[in-house]
């Protein structure tokens, strides 16, 4: 009798993972800006970089639905090399144009919107990479092969 407890919580623990499904993801907003961590308040990381002369990278991405963005996300993004870059050296900003409309906040979908135009994206992930004032430097797109050592790399290219 003390086995079917822990066994009845488990099937159901199971039985609402399967109804479930997968879990929504999180919004990429964060409630303050900060040198690499992924933000989706553009005029704030603007201001963020000249303050700092820091360069701005822009993440076009369908961050819901895009599987090239989501493999950008797993090789790169995710990875502690990146993150140690990153927070030395890029404010990082998401221009999210997702399946699931709760992951971008209301006010930012317009401006999502101007800034595709503005920089002709034309698919998705395209990441744009802004000097401290706001001016493209470059752009970049997504690679099976990608690494972050490779994407870092990508960057510095661009920067010199």
């Amino acid at each position: 009798m003390k086995y079917i407890a822990p066994t009845l919580l488990s099937v159901l623990f199971l039985l609402t993972a399967c109804i479930e499904g997968e879990r929504p993801r999180e919004p990429l907003a964060t409630p303050a800006v900060s040198i690499g961590v992924w933000t989706q308040d553009y005029d704030a990381a603007l201001k963020l970089a000249a303050a700092k002369k820091l360069p701005v990278l822009l993440n076009f991405t369908g961050s819901d639905w895009c599987g090239w963005c989501k493999l950008m996300d797993r090789q790169v993004f995710s990875l502690p090399e990146w993150h140690d870059y990153a927070t030395n050296n890029l404010i990082l900003v998401a221009i999210d144009f997702p399946q699931n409309k709760a992951l971008v906040p209301q006010e930012y979908v317009p401006r999502n919107e101007k800034l595709s135009k503005h920089y002709g994206i034309q698919g998705f992930p395209t990441y744009i990479l802004l000097n401290a004032e706001g001016q493209k430097i470059g752009q970049l797109g997504a690679s099976r092969d990608t690494t972050p050592a490779s994407f870092i790399a990508a960057l510095r290219r661009l920067m010199d």
